[in-house]
């Protein structure tokens, strides 16, 4: 178990990127970390990190064994909830989650809810971020992707949901500059983009011809998915948005959808998780009932 401990602290150290960064994240002194990764190597007979007074790095062989303990690691946490499980014990463990921020509430939130009151030992780590997600820094169990299609062969790919892609502005928009009804209507509305989208500062439209981009003159482009919504609400323009992300401020009457004669693609709601020779029955679980969720919502 001594050495389990060693392999965990060392692995902090390669994510984190440093002896001070790993000893705050573990709450133990930066002196600590370093016997630890000392110990290892003695043990092994190898340098695992250079370091110097300013800067590490992770030596060839650091590397491979940093990715032996990953795996070692999350085998025997998989393998200790799996056999506690299966014996009658309550579920328990943190599941890290990452998602678009668009989609936390009340979506995410939810599920979480809803899971934590079937399984209250269960706690949760939810990231909220619209980068692709880093699982091996990040320490993620699973993460939350929207695409139209999803290519990442290095990834398990788990389909939660499909959703539809449509525009929404606000009741007050639409009362001042009228509802556009065909796409050559929007050159005459303020549009707003969502600059961090896999769609560039374009929106995605079917055509005839196939997938068309649909340029138009933005009044505003932003990266952040709620500052987005917000805008939408405020009246400040149309906008295009997964009807996930939008559903909670249509029912609250803040947000109204425009049915165009142009059609926009559906999109995919993926789970997508690293493959582990022991996936937590926690996480298996919590997948499942997310996807319940989702067809609940999306209904």
């Amino acid at each position: 178990m001594d050495k389990l401990k060693k392999m965990t602290v060392f692995a902090r150290v390669v994510e984190l990127g440093s002896f001070a960064a790993a000893a705050e994240d573990l709450n133990v002194s930066p002196a600590i970390i370093g016997r630890h990764v000392a110990d290892l190597e003695a043990m092994l007979d190898l340098r695992l990190i250079s370091r110097t007074t300013r800067s590490m790095e992770v030596t060839e062989a650091g590397t491979r064994y940093y990715h032996g303990c990953k795996a070692t690691l999350e085998q025997v946490d998989a393998l200790e909830q799996d056999v506690v499980a299966q014996e009658g014990g309550l579920l328990s463990g943190v599941i890290r989650v990452a998602a678009p921020e668009g989609i936390g509430t009340p979506l995410l939130l939810d599920a979480v809810q809803s899971f934590q009151a079937l399984h209250p030992e269960v706690l949760f780590d939810l990231v909220f971020e619209n980068e692709q997600t880093d699982f091996i820094s990040s320490r993620v169990d699973l993460a939350i992707r929207l695409a139209i299609k999803l290519d990442d062969s290095s990834l398990l790919v788990s389909k939660l949901a499909q959703t539809s892609l449509g525009l929404f502005a606000s009741p007050s928009y639409l009362r001042a500059y009228g509802t556009p009804t065909t796409v050559a209507d929007l050159d005459q509305h303020c549009c707003l983009v969502f600059g961090a989208s896999r769609f560039g500062d374009s929106w995605p439209l079917v055509t005839n011809k196939g997938m068309q981009k649909l340029r138009l003159p933005w009044k505003l482009v932003m990266n952040q998915t709620n500052t987005y919504r917000e805008a939408l609400v405020r009246g400040l323009g149309v906008g295009l948005l997964p009807e996930i992300m939008a559903i909670d401020l249509v029912e609250a009457d803040q947000l109204e959808p425009i049915n165009l004669t142009g059609q926009f693609p559906d999109v995919g709601v993926f789970a997508v998780y690293p493959e582990k020779a022991f996936q937590p029955r926690r996480v298996g679980l919590f997948l499942d009932h997310l996807r319940q969720q989702m067809k609940q919502h999306l209904a």
